[in-house]
């Protein structure tokens, strides 16, 4: 008698269901994806979620449940959930969606924090938003409103005393920023020299000129004022108006940042130093990004990079690892804000839609390490330096004696972010406990142990 068996081929690709994003989208916040996949064919091989066609670090939760995790970026997006069975059949599930603005504008002051009776001083304002634009800027001194017709503001004071200055700013989303500043109006003999950069240029180009505007002050009134721009040095004596304009033609370099840095010098020799970095353009390039050398030792890195362009509407981008990342600062200085895992990794900055700078660099970061025990009537508590989670059983090992071991499994063990805590009835009086089924969010596994005689309060 012959029998015989035919092999049926599985081409059925994996069924996704419950596909489901956060439902709060704002920028700088996290934002959650998750799906249901199902394979039951040759069962499902990898699953991943990508966000605008870059892959994220994706897990699984339960038994079919996946999820994916993403700092979000103001803007239009698109997720896409990818799963492939061990047949080779892909199935995939997209949805767009847009991350609203939730970070309100920047606002800086720049004022002295003591100025002379009837001594007129500039108020500089530096507001920015990178995502929605500023809409609006108002100011008041001493409660009173002030009309602003450019971003920096002639002020005198005529009495002793100290003064409010408030400042609130509108994003394009309504969001709103208000700061509070002090200054101190005093009798001329007691205030120090005071310099600010009034009028800096963010960027400057090879064979052109360019204009850099300094206030200086001083009771003991003002011997020189020197600026020094890369190899080029210009000195300019007292001004009457405290106001001190140099005019540089910017020699022939290539692109790169060079620092601006100002010395004042009053009366009786007594300086004051300021300085800011600077984009220098080449004489054939109009657009350029420079990513500066850089380490990082965090989970949540913050990576300088500098803008510099001659055109006046730009849009800065970043990515790490094709994802895509906040970006904040002011122009030529920015950041890439970002979520990193342990290891290597590469940044791409865009101008406009336009890649104009790229850098790998690694992430390191320290051992999880346990940093304090503690004791309640009922519970060990394990503070650790990190965010922890259990993964398997069992998590902890308790040693006592030379043989005798105690297991500690997930159903008696509470996780709270940094801290893990289980029955203090489990808890030899003498012992040692190692972790043997825990592991930070990146997914490295915890290798811990102390003794709790020592280590226990």
């Amino acid at each position: 008698m012959l029998t015989s068996c035919m092999l049926v081929k599985d081409n059925t690709p994996p069924a996704i269901t419950n596909f489901t994003t956060s439902s709060t989208l704002l920028s700088r916040t996290n934002i959650s994806f998750s799906a249901d996949v199902i394979d039951t064919g040759s069962g499902v091989d990898s699953v991943v979620f990508e966000i605008d066609g870059s892959p994220l670090p994706t897990s699984q939760k339960g038994t079919s449940v996946y999820v994916a995790n993403w700092y979000g970026v103001y803007g239009s997006h698109r997720v896409t959930v990818l799963a492939e069975d061990r047949a080779g059949n892909l199935a995939t599930k997209k949805e767009s969606f847009f991350v609203a603005d939730s970070t309100p504008p920047i606002v800086n002051v720049e004022i002295p924090k003591t100025v002379a009776v009837g001594v007129k001083f500039p108020i500089t304002l530096k507001i920015y938003d990178l995502q929605s634009g500023v809409e609006s800027v108002s100011m008041t001194i001493d409660g009173k409103n002030v009309r602003l017709i450019s971003d920096t503001l002639d002020w005198t004071f005529s009495n002793v005393g100290t003064h409010k200055i408030s400042v609130t700013a509108f994003n394009g989303q309504g969001l709103v920023t208000t700061k509070n500043f002090e200054i101190s109006s005093i009798n001329a003999k007691n205030v120090p020299p005071y310099a600010q950069c009034m009028k800096w240029p963010d960027v400057v180009k090879s064979g052109k000129s360019a204009t850099f505007t300094v206030y200086a002050y001083s009771p003991n009134g003002i011997g020189k004022v020197n600026l020094k721009f890369g190899n080029i040095t210009r000195t300019l004596t007292v001004n009457s108006d405290n106001v001190y304009t140099f005019v540089i033609n910017i020699p022939n370099v290539g692109n790169a940042v060079l620092q601006a840095t100002c010395t004042v010098t009053d009366g009786v020799g007594i300086k004051k130093t300021i300085h800011e970095d600077i984009m220098a353009l080449s004489k054939n390039s109009t657009a350029n990004v420079i990513i500066p050398k850089f380490s990082v030792r965090t989970a949540v890195a913050k990576i300088p990079f500098f803008v510099g362009t001659v055109s006046n509407s730009v849009k800065v981008s970043a990515m790490i690892d094709g994802i895509p990342v906040n970006v904040e600062g002011s122009f030529p200085k920015m950041f890439a804000l970002c979520h990193l895992t342990p290891g290597k990794h590469s940044i791409s900055v865009d101008l406009n839609g336009k890649v104009f700078g790229n850098a790998k660099f690694s992430s390191f970061l320290p051992p999880v390490k346990i940093v304090g025990i503690s004791k309640t009537s009922t519970e060990l508590i394990v503070e650790f330096s990190e965010k922890v989670e259990a993964y398997a059983n069992p998590v902890f090992e308790l040693s006592f004696g030379s043989t005798s071991t105690v297991l500690i499994d997930k159903k008696d063990v509470v996780v709270k972010g940094k801290t893990v805590s289980f029955p203090i009835s489990t808890v030899p009086t003498s012992c040692s406990i190692k972790a043997i089924g825990l592991r930070d969010i990146y997914g490295r596994v915890i290798s811990s142990s102390f003794k709790i005689s020592e280590s226990a309060k």
